[in-house]
């Protein structure tokens, strides 16, 4: 099964394609819009899959994004079914990544689809905290 697969059953088991405003369902709801975005699904098939429109899928990706980073906790604690079944059937993204050993240091190079919002993002250097934002 794919992920795109997956993401539209969960869209059928939690009802997220409804009118509800219900926090529980708003959330779940942002958070698999952020999935399909990533799946490169466009903004309109996303808002059509929800019976939404596409303005309201970018706010969602948009707010997912805030929530995630500033680790809101009610909002972890609704996706977190969500989370759990894509990790369990392992369609999150995942990055090779290895590692050399240079005298005091070490390079860490960490091989990811090419995104153009993302290069510009890099920078010389840089702290954990600024590259798991990127990533």
């Amino acid at each position: 099964m794919t992920e795109l697969k997956f993401l539209k059953e969960q869209i059928i088991k939690y009802k997220l394609a409804t009118n509800s405003r219900n926090r529980a369902y708003v959330y779940k709801r942002y958070y698999v819009m952020y999935r399909l975005n990533k799946c490169k699904v466009s903004l309109t098939q996303i808002g059509k899959m929800l019976n939404r429109h596409h303005a309201t899928v970018i706010h969602g990706i948009r707010m997912h994004r805030r929530w995630s980073r500033m680790q809101d906790k009610v909002y972890l604690h609704e996706i977190e079914p969500l989370v759990q079944s894509a990790l369990n059937n392992d369609y999150e993204d995942k990055y090779k990544v290895s590692a050399i050993e240079n005298f005091n240091y070490i390079n860490v190079r960490i091989q990811m689809p090419w995104e153009y919002d993302k290069v510009q993002q890099f920078k010389e250097y840089m702290t954990a905290k600024e590259l798991a934002e990127i990533i």
